[in-house]
Order: structure tokens, then sequence, then C-alpha cells
């Protein structure tokens, strides 16, 4: 997986706070601040698509022959005018 760089703005107490841990622990302020992160989002399971999409989640009702019929796939994938 690649690094992804992220710019945070910190009020000038934080930015001291963290510079004085960084240096008491002998490491980056870039450390502490991933190890906060992993912190707050380790239990973070990503989103739940079935419960956002709800009841529209399952097969749709539609013409039977969508797929197939040369009729309704007419100008299907061209481009259109602007």
């Amino acid at each position: 997986m690649g690094t992804i760089l992220k710019t945070v703005k910190l009020p000038a107490e934080l930015a001291a706070a963290l510079s004085r841990r960084a240096k008491a622990r002998g490491l980056t302020e870039s450390d502490l601040i991933r190890e906060g992160i992993e912190q707050v989002t380790r239990d973070d399971e990503g989103l739940d698509m079935q419960a956002l999409i709800g009841p529209d989640l399952g097969a749709g009702k539609g013409p039977r022959d969508l797929s197939t019929s040369r009729k309704r796939m007419s100008g299907y994938g061209r481009a259109r005018h602007r």
C-alpha cells in the first residue's frame, strides 16, 4: 500500500504538546500522529453498504429482455452530442 500525504492544522498548544511527547518517546511527530489515527480508527470496518442502501438493495423490476433486445440497446454506449 502506498503512502498518502495529509496536511493537518493544529492549535499552537497541541503542536507543542505533540513535539514534547515525540521527543520524550524518541519518535517523530508523524509516528505519534499515525499512532493516534490507528487508535481512533481501529474498530472502523468501513461503510455498511447494505444499511446505507436499505430497501433499494436487491433486484429491480424492468423488462426481461433489457440486455438482449437490439431495439432497447439502440444507441447504448455511444457518446452524446453536446
